[in-house]
């Protein structure tokens, strides 16, 4: 299934309140022993993601995450058809609206990854993406980001520039953009996939690949892009950047999605006055990451091996560079 926020907004907002009822539920999917809703719970109209199992797999020693904006509760049996139980996602109150269906969607595209005809490893699935996702909230609301982290929240902004010029549609390449959504690589396009590194370093080109994951992509065709920047007082800071792509997503009525990835990537309107220094990019690379690509892959580590943190050298790569158009047109089917 392709879910999206909008669509899941739009069977939210057909979800009515019928008179008596606690729950208003819409199916969405359903896979071997496993099922997904959309729901709203009454009478506040909170929407909700609910998944149902078959009896006995929910536990009673089962601890359910609340937290974040969003509570994980049990539904009342006379919900379902006999034989099946069920857990609601559901948002806060005072959660917005927009981080709380990025979750939901995040949340159902891993789960339809696994293995439907075992509902208790789904379950458990599910309490860890959702508790990574509280961790996820909680990190994200505090402090200021560092030099690195501005530099290559500035590089994500320039490709997520790139590519709305290049689909003519800001929301089509908000929906690229799962970076800040814990995806392995900053940019899902299509079946493809871009990983965005940038640094400001003063001698080299050398960025840093912070997990296997990154390059040993599923995605296909995956791309490396490279910017390189450099302190230029005719150059652009972090913050202009965020108020100049701001206006173009407000201008589209995605003003409120764009805030809400800002502060998924840790960035916080309160320390924009710390976002000033400017900078130029001077250089870009884009590599096709293929298999002579120089990186490490999980088939060839040790498994003992959990965590791999790396630098590569931009300008050492003996594979050749490409242009942004053909790397996009390659990614958007174009060539």
């Amino acid at each position: 299934m392709t879910w999206t926020e909008e669509g899941l907004a739009r069977i939210w907002r057909a979800l009515l309140d019928t008179e008596g009822s606690s729950w208003a539920i819409s199916g969405l999917y359903r896979d071997g022993e496993v099922s997904f809703h959309a729901g709203r719970s009454f009478p506040n109209g909170l929407e909700a993601i609910v998944v149902d199992f078959p009896a006995g797999t929910i536990r009673t020693s089962d601890r359910l995450p609340s937290g974040g904006g969003f509570d994980v509760v049990r539904l009342p049996s006379e919900n379902w058809v006999s034989g099946r139980e069920a857990l609601a996602l559901v948002r806060h109150v005072e959660g917005a609206h927009e981080l709380f269906s990025m979750m939901s969607v995040n949340v159902l595209r891993q789960l339809e990854q696994l293995d439907m005809a075992k509902p208790r490893l789904l379950l458990d699935a599910f309490f860890v993406r959702v508790r990574e996702w509280q961790d996820f909230m909680a990190n994200k609301r505090r402090k200021p980001l560092s030099a690195e982290r501005q530099v290559g929240l500035q590089g994500e902004l320039m490709m997520l520039e790139m590519l709305a010029d290049q689909v003519h549609s800001p929301l089509l390449a908000l929906n690229f953009w799962q970076g800040p959504l814990m995806a392995p690589q900053d940019f899902y396009v299509e079946a493809g996939a871009i990983e965005v590194k940038s640094t400001a370093r003063a001698n080299g080109f050398l960025v840093t690949i912070s997990s296997i994951e990154q390059l040993d992509a599923e995605r296909w065709p995956m791309y490396l892009c490279g910017f390189r920047f450099v302190e230029d007082e005719s150059g652009e800071s972090l913050q202009q950047a965020i108020v100049k792509l701001t206006q173009k997503m407000q201008n589209s009525g995605l003003g409120k999605q764009f805030e809400a990835l800002l502060l998924m990537s840790g960035y916080l309107s309160e320390h924009a006055d710390r976002y000033d220094r400017q900078l130029s990019c001077t250089d870009s690379k884009y590599f096709l990451v293929s298999e002579e690509f120089p990186c490490l892959r999980r088939s060839g580590l040790h498994a003992p091996i959990r965590r791999v943190s790396y630098d590569i050298d931009m300008e050492a790569i003996g594979a050749e560079a490409l242009s942004s158009i053909d790397m996009l047109q390659s990614l958007l089917g174009k060539n």
